[in-house]
């Protein structure tokens, strides 16, 4: 292995464990809220129900110190072109005490695992995760999926939303990550979640 490789790997390796530990942060959330509050589980695929329910979640079973809306969200996360924070949520941005910032619309929950220290990059510390609303082909309501895992593609029943649906053309790449990784949403950089997590390495 080439001193180059060595030192990427190196300068990747916090990302990997901090997505890693984000996924294990969600799943044990929404594990403890189904076991102590099912029904706030039933309309996470709803998003104005999403909206009333993630706030008595994260509140409730996540270590919140800061929370922010459209009126302070730079004071948790970095904003896009738009103005907007770039993780892809319409409603409150949280930072957690172990300094990760979270977002959530509808059915999804977004993490910058590093809050605003950069590179602020979907594919790189920006990771998404889908809530199983309810069973679907083989997933259990309150699985936690990385987005464009193949558990996703499951979930869905739509192979084309797994990033290696064809290895030739794989959606999770370097040339993705810059192309798309500063957008509020990020586009084919988003299911790098799932390569990071099903390589444990950050393989682009």
């Amino acid at each position: 292995m080439t001193i180059p490789t060595l030192v990427s790997k190196y300068q990747k390796h916090p990302y990997v464990t901090g997505l890693k530990k984000a996924y294990s942060t969600v799943s044990n959330v929404i594990s403890l809220a189904i076991h102590d509050e099912e029904q706030l589980i039933d309309n996470l695929d709803h998003y104005d129900d999403s909206v009333k329910n993630w706030p008595i979640i994260i509140n409730k079973y996540m270590k919140v110190v800061k929370t922010c809306n459209s009126n302070n969200w730079e004071d948790c996360v970095e904003l896009n072109e738009n103005g907007g924070p770039i993780l892809s949520t319409e409603s409150q941005v949280f930072v957690t005490a172990d300094g990760m910032a979270w977002g959530y619309h509808g059915p999804f929950i977004t993490t910058d695992i590093n809050g605003k220290k950069g590179p602020n990059q979907w594919g790189r510390d920006i990771f998404e995760f889908e809530i199983a609303a309810y069973n679907q082909n083989g997933v259990a309501q309150g699985t936690v999926m990385p987005y464009g895992s193949k558990l996703y593609a499951k979930y869905q029943g739509y192979d084309p939303d797994y990033w290696n649906n064809n290895p030739s053309s794989p959606l999770c790449t370097t040339e993705i990550v810059n192309r798309d990784g500063k957008n509020i949403w990020g586009g084919e950089a988003a299911k790098c979640t799932g390569r990071v997590l099903e390589e444990g390495a950050m393989n682009y």
